[in-house]
């Protein structure tokens, strides 16, 4: 373990802190912590005007009548629902360019708001227009994602490029002109080419594909997503995941790329569940919901059955520990199990720590890839209590089942490491006490 640890400070963690620094790393971390709210509200409205059930295939009684009333609502409220889904994950690409500009843009302490206009500008030049020329709205949700991060970044650089070294300025400095149009004016130039070499570019990408851009990083990104969205793929990333986090490398260094992957794939999801595809024959089963709902119950390394076992310690500072950390592990927050144990660095719980959410990710990918439970196509939010999460994420009843089951499958993975971990506190708290006696006698 301490040769593991060494050559991790050594080659390993120099690195990850490289990358969750990473000015594009923080920016998308950011704009997607963001768009959260937008996520969540976009999934639950539809949820409401697709009830997942048709009550009129069911038996008379309370499920009928309850159904029935659903129904009546998403009738109630389909159009006005629909267009808030519309408006959040239905333009949930540009959304991301305005978030992914600003934030990069701020890093480099640009106060104008023209480099995240244009962002989005370049954007709908390359995912806007059809092979005809016309108007498109195709890549304007989960679908343009990928295009929608390379395209805000490519262009505040090209952007940032042309203004530091002035090319093309106007300088209306010292003629009494108010600074914002004296920067916007000034920077006509810069913008411009920013606008012209994009629209060059999307005009040979569709001349030489035959499709918009957002297409080609679609096609060139598939292989990727496939790997990541297997059962192999699920135990190697949570496998890394854990491991680095034990080391201190903090789990977002690693996450915040990632769910540039998963929130297209969440997308695809709820479009195919909006078209009328069951929820056990959705396209995709690795979604961000996927990971904090049935992988990271409680928190990185599925620490909820850790906080559990941890609530009935014989150690006083576990079980201390454990009162303070339960109730934020039904949100999903552990901070007080990670650092309060501790975890990191910690031999006794470096495998249950890590087996815990790899054993999560796999059992729930099987059980959805068998289509024993539903796959997810809703975000109900990343700290929301996981049986919870399950049946929004879902809408299927099986999944709160499996929830709950991987939840003590955790508890008793943890338990035989707590409790030896726990001898060990016993053993110093009891010396501890004996050394105070002393001193006071």
């Amino acid at each position: 373990m301490e040769k593991i640890a060494a050559f991790i400070e050594k080659h390993i963690a120099p690195i990850a802190n490289a990358l969750g620094m990473n000015r594009y790393v923080v920016a998308i971390q950011n704009a997607f912590l963001t768009l959260v709210p937008f996520m969540t509200i976009g999934s639950f409205a539809l949820i409401i005007t697709s009830p997942p059930v048709d009550y009129t295939t069911m038996e008379p009684g309370f499920g009928q009548a309850f159904f029935q009333g659903w129904q009546a609502l998403a009738d109630a409220t389909m159009l006005p629902l629909t267009i808030v889904n519309n408006a959040t994950m239905g333009v949930l690409s540009i959304w991301a360019a305005i978030g992914l500009s600003f934030f990069l843009a701020r890093h480099y302490k640009m106060t104008s708001f023209l480099p995240v206009a244009l962002g989005v500008a370049a954007f709908l030049e390359m995912a806007a227009i059809d092979v005809d020329g016309a108007l498109s709205t195709a890549y304007f949700g989960g679908t343009g994602l990928f295009a929608a991060i390379l395209i805000s970044f490519v262009s505040v650089e090209f952007y940032r490029f042309l203004s530091e070294r002035k090319i093309g300025y106007i300088d209306l400095s010292g003629q009494g002109i108010p600074p914002a149009l004296s920067d916007s004016i000034g920077n006509l130039v810069p913008a411009a080419i920013v606008l012209v070499v994009f629209g060059v570019l999307s005009g040979v990408v569709i001349n030489l594909t035959g499709a918009p851009f957002p297409n080609l990083i679609s096609f060139i990104m598939a292989p990727l997503v496939g790997v990541l969205d297997s059962g192999p793929g699920v135990f190697v990333l949570a496998t890394i995941v854990m491991v680095l986090w034990w080391f201190g490398i903090h789990d977002s260094v690693i996450t915040s790329p990632l769910f540039a992957f998963l929130t297209p794939s969440l997308a695809a999801n709820m479009a195919a569940y909006a078209a009328g595809t069951a929820v056990t024959d959705l396209p995709n089963i690795l979604v961000e919901p996927f990971w904090w709902t049935f992988m990271m119950i409680g928190g990185s390394g599925a620490t909820f059955g850790l906080a559990f076992c941890a609530l009935f310690s014989k150690s006083k500072q576990l079980r201390t520990v454990g009162k303070l950390g339960i109730v934020p592990a039904f949100f999903n927050i552990n901070e007080p199990i990670i650092f309060g144990m501790p975890i990191m660095f910690n031999p006794t719980l470096f495998l249950p720590f890590v087996i815990c959410p790899v054993l999560n990710g796999v059992v729930a990918y099987a059980a959805m890839a068998l289509g024993i439970v539903g796959r997810c196509f809703v975000y109900p939010s990343w700290n929301m209590f996981c049986p919870i999460a399950a049946i929004l994420s879902t809408m299927d009843w099986k999944a709160v089942v499996l929830c709950v089951g991987l939840i003590v499958i955790d508890v008793l993975i943890y338990l035989p490491f707590f409790k030896a971990y726990e001898k060990k506190k016993i053993a110093e708290e009891q010396l501890a006490d004996a050394a105070a006696e002393t001193q006071e006698a």
